[in-house]
């Protein structure tokens, strides 16, 4: 049996660094990556055997080291999760709307890196018997948050590239997986003044999602996120004013 070998971007914290300890815990070699090289040696020390790359998804000469780091540290890898993220609250209708300093660092950060990191993973995907690329999509990429416009659209976007993604890949050995998240009660959330509402706790999620994977799922839509991809379909208007009201 080829080596379970996984790769997370964003690991430092919330979703990123839960799934570290869930494939960590189940006996494969994980290699976590981030900005924060304190937070991620921590979570490796806590974890004897996980790996640390400090990478910056948003910088692609970053992503040029790190995964040059990886490549030469690993025969293969199994499983890439494409998880950092960033969401900030912005306000186009404000007397001063937001620079293009936010705006850019939150697409390069959500998309931009997502597909840079993806297609520098694919060669070493493509070196293991079966592999796979897990992208962690949300639920406001089928019906966004209107305080969040920059995040909702680049979660749009992740959606349309993997659907793309998944139908040139068909056929290979790199399966091609998007997970789409509700909330979650994650520090992703820690420009709000309070938890989001109904927000799901983060060791459920993790539980669903990886009970999802092992089953082999394209498309894995869990708690709210599932009601926001049915609901963009059937009553978009509707779940709309639902999730903005207030």
């Amino acid at each position: 049996m080829v080596d379970e070998i996984v790769l997370i971007t964003g690991a430092s914290s919330g979703i990123g660094a839960a799934m570290a300890m869930r494939f960590h815990a189940r006996g494969a070699r994980v290699i976590v990556t981030g900005r924060n090289r304190e937070r991620l040696e921590e979570l490796a020390k806590r974890h004897p055997g996980m790996s640390v790359v400090v990478m910056d998804v948003a910088d692609p000469r970053s992503v040029t080291r790190g995964m040059a780091e990886v490549a030469a540290g690993v025969p293969h890898l199994t499983t890439l999760v494409n998880n950092a993220g960033i969401q900030r609250l912005l306000d186009f209708s404000a007397t001063e709307p937001p620079g293009p300093a936010d705006v850019t660092s939150e697409i390069d950060t959500n998309f931009t890196g997502l597909v840079n990191v993806t297609a520098a993973a694919l060669p070493l995907l493509r070196r293991a018997p079966r592999a796979r690329v897990v992208q962690i999509g949300s639920g406001l990429g089928f019906v966004p948050l209107a305080a969040a416009p920059v995040y909702s659209a680049t979660k749009a976007a992740v959606h349309s590239f993997t659907v793309s993604l998944r139908r040139q890949l068909a056929g290979s050995t790199v399966q091609v997986v998007e997970i789409v998240v509700p909330v979650v009660d994650t520090p992703l959330h820690r420009d709000l003044p309070s938890p989001p509402p109904m927000a799901m706790p983060l060791d459920d999620f993790v539980g669903r999602a990886m009970r999802s994977l092992d089953a082999g799922r394209d498309e894995i839509a869990i708690g709210l996120g599932r009601v926001s991809r049915l609901g963009a379909r059937v009553a978009p208007k509707r779940l709309f004013s639902i999730i903005n009201r207030g």
